[in-house]
C-alpha cells in the first residue's frame, strides 16, 4: 500500500520562495506535493519600489504575476491570508476557513506593519497615514497622492528610521516636486540616522537628502491627525500626507505561533534556516540576501527526502546600493563609494535582470 504523499507548504511569495519554485520547475518533486499560500497572485520587487515611486517604473515593471511560475513548478496556489500557525499540530489556519496540514513548512513573508503597536505609539496613524507595507496596497494608493500633488503643493512627511523608508523619502521628493513644489520632511526618530550602516554610506545619504531639499527631523512622531503630526519634542508639523515606513515587525500570527524566539523577539533559527524548536519549520529572515533561495530549496528537499543540509548564506551584505531619487543611486563597499547617474543605470540593469531571472522559463 502506498504511503500518502508528503506536503510542503510555502507561506508567502517572497524572493526565496520564487527561487524554490524555479528549482521545482527544473526538477519536479515525485513523492511530495507543494502548496504556495499568498494573499495576492503576484510578486512585487521591494528593491524597485522606490523607482516606482520616483516614476522610473510602471506598476507592471515591478509587479509580476505568479501563475506561470506556479504552474511550471507543479505547485498549487492558495489565495489566502494566514490567521494562525500551530507548529505542534503541523497545521496553518487560513482566512478561507481551511486548516492546511503540512509535513514541512517554509515561511517567506513580507514584513508586516505592526498596526496595533504603531497606533499605540502614534494615535491616529491607522486612520490618517499611508502605510508602505503591505506593498500591494501602497502601490495602489501612491498614484492618488501623485494626482493630488498635480493640483496643489503638498507637505509630505515620511516617518522612517531605516533605509527602505529613507529611499522612499528621496523618491517621493523627486516625484512630487513638480509642478507645485511639494515638500518632503523625513521624521527619522531620535537615534542618529543609519547608525548601523557604514559611515561612508551615512555621509552620502545625508548629502543626498540635503540636495533633494528634504528636511530631516531627529524626532519621534507621537500622533497623527488630519493635516498635522505631533512630535515627541512637543512640536506640531503641518502635513497633508503622512507616509509610514516604520514599525515593521514579525506578523502577529507568526509571533504568536510558539516558535522559539531570542531575547530580542526574533525567531531563533539555525544556520539551515530551521526553527530551533520545530525543525520541520523553515523561515527566511527579513533582509536575507538573494543567495539564500537555492540553499532553502536544497534544505527543503533534504527535509522531505533525506540527505545533507546546507548552510544558508546569511552574512551581512558588504555592498549597499541605495536609490537616491531621480536617476541617482549610491553604491558603497566598506569605505569605498560611488554615486550618480551611472550607478543608477547599473542598479536599474541589475534589478531588472534579477527580477527577470526569477520568472525565466
Amino acid at each position: 500500500m502506498n504511503s500518502p504523499r508528503k506536503h510542503l507548504v510555502l507561506l508567502g511569495a517572497g524572493r526565496a520562495h520564487l527561487q524554490v519554485l524555479r528549482g521545482l520547475a527544473r526538477q519536479a518533486a515525485s513523492d511530495w506535493s507543494v502548496s504556495l499560500v499568498a494573499p495576492h497572485p503576484y510578486y512585487i520587487e521591494a528593491g524597485m519600489l522606490p523607482g516606482y515611486v520616483a516614476g522610473h517604473y510602471t506598476l507592471d515593471d515591478i509587479r509580476v504575476p505568479l501563475d506561470g511560475l506556479v504552474q511550471a513548478s507543479g505547485a498549487q496556489f492558495v489565495p489566502a491570508h494566514v490567521l494562525a500557525l500551530d507548529p505542534a499540530a503541523r497545521r496553518v489556519q487560513l482566512s478561507t476557513g481551511d486548516a492546511l496540514p503540512y509535513d514541512v513548512l517554509s515561511i517567506d513573508v513580507e514584513p508586516a506593519a505592526a498596526r496595533d503597536a504603531v497606533e499605540a505609539a502614534m494615535p491616529g496613524a491607522r486612520g490618517n497615514a499611508m502605510f508602505m507595507r503591505p506593498m500591494h496596497a501602497f502601490v495602489q494608493l501612491w498614484p492618488q497622492l501623485q494626482q493630488l500633488a498635480q493640483q496643489r503643493p503638498l507637505q509630505v512627511a515620511v516617518i522612517a528610521e531605516r533605509l527602505p523608508g529613507i529611499e522612499l523619502a528621496m523618491a517621493a521628493a523627486h516625484a512630487l516636486a513638480a509642478p507645485h513644489g511639494s515638500r518632503v520632511t523625513l521624521v527619522a526618530g531620535a537615534e542618529p540616522l543609519l547608525a548601523e550602516l557604514p559611515a561612508s554610506l551615512q555621509r552620502r545619504v545625508l548629502a543626498r537628502l540635503k540636495a533633494l531639499d528634504i528636511t530631516v527631523l531627529q524626532d519621534r512622531c507621537t500622533g497623527i491627525e488630519q493635516g498635522s503630526i505631533t512630535l515627541a519634542s512637543g512640536a506640531t508639523l503641518l502635513c497633508d500626507a503622512p507616509l509610514l515606513a516604520h514599525g515593521l515587525d514579525t506578523p502577529g500570527w507568526l509571533a504568536a505561533s510558539g516558535l522559539q524566539t531570542a531575547e530580542d523577539g526574533a525567531l531563533q533559527l539555525n544556520e539551515r534556516l530551521q526553527s530551533d524548536s520545530h525543525r520541520q519549520v523553515f523561515v527566511v529572515p527579513p533582509g536575507a540576501p538573494a543567495e539564500v533561495g537555492p540553499a532553502l530549496e536544497a534544505n527543503l528537499r533534504t527535509a522531505l527526502e533525506g540527505g545533507a543540509f546546507r548552510k544558508a548564506p546569511l552574512g551581512a551584505a558588504r555592498l549597499h546600493v541605495v536609490g537616491g531619487g531621480h536617476e541617482h543611486a549610491i553604491a558603497v563597499w566598506g569605505p569605498l563609494g560611488l554615486e550618480g547617474r551611472e550607478v543608477w543605470h547599473w542598479k536599474d540593469r541589475r534589478d531588472r535582470k534579477q527580477l527577470a531571472a526569477l520568472f525565466a522559463r
